[in-house]
């Protein structure tokens, strides 16, 4: 269906050249046959038909016309003089016509001359408006000259021209009104679309830039969203930090002691915010400039089941008084990953279970290799789950489907985002399914070792 659409717009120039092709060479045989031509023979046909006229009249008077015949010869005009009942008078010509007809005669009769293209009847009629004598003339069709030949290509252009202003106008409107709105949105109008519904190749183009648009609104939303959050982020720390210089100022060390556990671990929540920032933008940094292929990873040869464990580890160390229940086949395969960001990718699809689920619903981790030799891990958890519409978009940067998350659920919407570039730069992939009874799974597949 997408590349019939695609063809529109060459059937259409294509048969506006079909039209105009027909209509310009239409209009130059016009002009050359009725216009030009009419033009070039129309004095010499007179002066035949009366070279004619005088020639009958010297018959009548018994004169000889074999000199004119000659000279009429010489102008390549042939001409054959018949009596009425059809005996042959007089002719130059080089193959001699038949005589008419009584019918022919009574037509001729009625009109007295006839010409068509390089021949002529001249009728000599008598008192009573009978033909008594006829010439038969044959003359050669009059070459156009150049300026003719110029005229007819002029007409023909002309028509061209009038008919490729509606097909440039029916173009140019269009990427006139694209370039517009370009202008527009460069010019920090973020409200402006085109919203064409032309099915050809414009009006891909013109949905393409409403969809970058779209996009690039909802890019700067984000960005704002962020910097809400990091900012929301680190204003709890700051101020612990500052509460306790004051007290240390103070000369209360005890006080300021309490407040260190909590410090502690805001400092840790921002490392690992800032972490995730840059590890995002340098992921898509190096896609940018190099492709999904080329983002810059660390590789190196890992057992699946340590990669595993240790992210089992961590968790219970985050996490002591959550379950964390493990369905792990024996035999796990070799894959070639970066250690750091694979870690990285479980740690967060772990903490994201054990936080959007409640503190006595399991968490659960499967692994096992699937039917077609790829890694399958799955991440479970029994919480309310993630909507269908907002699970496009969840790998979004800054994109968070629950708006009323706290310090509690924390998060500025970079985990999941970070998750996706992870395993797109290890050619692996996520996808989100729902956990029975309630709940959500991801399941990542990664490929193993070769």
């Amino acid at each position: 269906m997408k590349r019939a659409l695609r063809v529109r717009l060459l059937w259409r120039v294509y048969f506006f050249g079909f039209l105009m092709l027909l209509l310009a060479g239409g209009a130059s045989f016009i002009v050359g046959t009725y216009v030009l031509k009419p033009a070039v023979e129309g004095p010499a046909r007179p002066a035949t038909a009366w070279i004619a006229w005088h020639l009958m009249k010297q018959v009548r008077r018994g004169e000889p016309i074999d000199a004119e015949l000659a000279d009429l010869k010489r102008s390549r005009v042939e001409m054959t003089l018949f009596d009425a009942d059809g005996t042959l008078i007089a002719s130059n010509a080089e193959t001699q016509p038949k005589a008419l007809g009584q019918r022919e005669l009574s037509c001729l009769a009625g009109q007295e001359t006839v010409f068509a293209d390089g021949i002529g009847l001249v009728a000599n009629l008598d008192e009573g408006g009978e033909v008594k004598r006829y010439a038969y003339i044959a003359y050669p069709q009059a070459e156009l000259p150049l300026g003719t030949g110029i005229a007819q290509l002029l007409a023909a252009l002309g028509v061209l021209g009038l008919l490729s202003i509606p097909l440039a106008r029916s173009i140019t409107a269009r990427v006139e009104e694209l370039t517009r709105a370009t202008r527009a949105f460069g010019a920090g109008d973020l409200s402006v679309r085109v919203r064409s519904k032309r099915p050809d190749e414009i009006g891909d183009l013109t949905r393409a830039f409403d969809e970058m648009a779209d996009r690039i609104v909802m890019l700067r939303h984000s960005e704002k969203e962020l910097l809400a959050n990091v900012s929301h982020e680190m204003r709890t720390p700051l101020a612990r930090i500052r509460m306790a210089l004051d007290l240390v100022r103070d000369g209360d060390t005890n006080r300021a002691s309490r407040y260190l556990a909590d410090i502690e671990e805001d400092l840790f929540e921002l490392e690992q915010l800032l972490d995730d920032v840059m590890t995002t933008a340098r992921l898509d940094l190096a896609r940018g400039e190099v492709g999904d292929s080329q983002t810059p990873l660390h590789l190196e040869q890992l057992e699946a089941r340590l990669v595993l464990d240790a992210a089992c580890d961590r968790f219970a160390r985050r996490f002591p008084e959550r379950e964390l229940v493990r369905d792990v086949a024996e035999s796990l395969p070799v894959i070639q990953a970066d250690a750091t960001l694979l870690r990285r990718v479980l740690d967060n699809l772990l903490d994201n279970a054990a936080k959007f689920s409640g503190p006595e619903q399991p968490v659960h981790l499967v692994a096992a290799v699937g039917a077609d030799q790829r890694l399958v891990i799955e991440v479970l958890d029994h919480g309310v789950g993630i909507a269908k519409e907002d699970r496009v978009r969840v790998f979004e940067p800054f994109f968070r489907s629950d708006r009323s998350r706290d310090r509690a659920t924390g998060g500025v919407g970079l985990g999941l985002a970070l998750v996706k570039r992870i395993l797109d730069a290890h050619s692996g992939d996520v996808e989100i399914r729902d956990a029975a009874p309630r709940g959500t799974c991801f399941r990542l597949t990664l490929p193993v070792a070769s």
